[in-house]
């Protein structure tokens, strides 16, 4: 756990004993986040080299009758294969990214409200806490960032739910929902409801487990209830690990079937071999995607096409 810590020095600014003193404050903040940067290839038209992500996160926990805040910013560009040429609808430009403040009446009760974080999806925005670079389709047909509030009940250890409204869309949302633990799996279920019949309500399903100590397994489910027509989308996950070497491997399938989610249909699939430092990875990628219209995903000219990448990434 990284403490925030401010120094003010105020020697060569000061005359007399003073000028000798030096004034520490603390401020009992956590700091995470990352940095990660690399090389793209896909043909003429799309290469060269990219900062892919830049965020850091404060945060204070909040405590049983108290207030804590999380509050992010950074840049996240449009790295994945959503429909929107966003990450579901993240900012592209530099500067604040989420924040809320969190409120602990009582224990295993937990109010969030401000910029609200998905907590649905095996993946998140900032790609490099992900297993691979490019992100997937179908979860970049998610909300990712967005002004509500969120209410969390612990109903037993490692078993949460949850409740929230916020302003994504037309008329707004709401959600209901559960994640935690049971056995050896993490979960989430969740359902999304867009309060308007020309957007997508959404189903998700997330099932992730330490199948070994050398091997990640996990499944993200996506089903997008249109007013005509739904659609779905399946990813899945196996991460097989050695020492400080892991090859993560995603392969998914989807299809809009008219609700408006992807886009389109198709299936593309990542394999991702990377080097994991003490604070850091190195790690290149082979992504290929066939769909059958690459134009409504960002960065992809071609139907099909074979995307390298390399990235270095630092987290702290």
């Amino acid at each position: 756990m990284k403490k925030l810590v401010g120094t003010l020095a105020a020697a060569g600014l000061l005359a007399g004993a003073v000028s000798a003193a030096e004034v520490t404050f603390k401020l009992p903040v956590e700091v995470h986040g990352g940095f990660s940067a690399g090389y793209k290839y896909a043909d003429s038209t799309a290469e060269g080299f990219e900062v892919t992500n830049f965020l850091v996160e404060l945060s204070k926990p909040a405590e049983t009758g108290d207030i804590g805040f999380t509050a992010a910013f950074g840049f996240l560009p449009a790295n994945g294969a959503s429909t929107s040429g966003k990450l579901g609808g993240s900012n592209e430009e530099f500067g604040f990214q989420y924040g809320y403040l969190s409120i602990v009446p009582m224990e295993g009760v937990t109010l969030d409200a401000g910029v609200l974080a998905t907590n649905v999806g095996y993946e998140v925005a900032n790609t490099y806490a992900n297993p691979n670079i490019t992100i997937a389709r179908i979860w970049g047909g998610q909300p990712v960032y967005y002004g509500g509030a969120r209410l969390t009940y612990s109903v037993a250890e490692g078993i949460n739910v949850f409740g929230e409204v916020n302003d994504d869309g037309k008329d707004g949302a709401w959600s209901l929902g559960s994640k935690g633990s049971l056995g050896i799996a993490d979960y989430v279920v969740s359902y999304y409801d867009k309060n308007n019949p020309s957007e997508p309500d959404i189903v998700d399903v997330i099932l992730s487990t330490a199948a070994t100590d050398s091997l990640d397994l996990a499944v993200n489910f996506d089903y997008q209830i249109g007013d005509n027509d739904n659609g779905y989308g399946v990813a899945f996950y196996v991460i097989p690990k050695m020492g400080n070497i892991s090859l993560p491997i995603r392969v998914e399938s989807f299809d809009d079937n008219g609700s408006g989610a992807y886009g389109n249909k198709g299936w593309d699939l990542a394999v991702t071999p990377t080097y994991n430092f003490k604070s850091g990875y190195l790690r290149a990628e082979v992504f290929y995607y066939d769909y059958d219209n690459a134009e409504t995903v960002a960065g992809f000219t071609d139907d099909s096409n074979t995307v390298f990448r390399v990235e270095a990434g630092l987290t702290f």
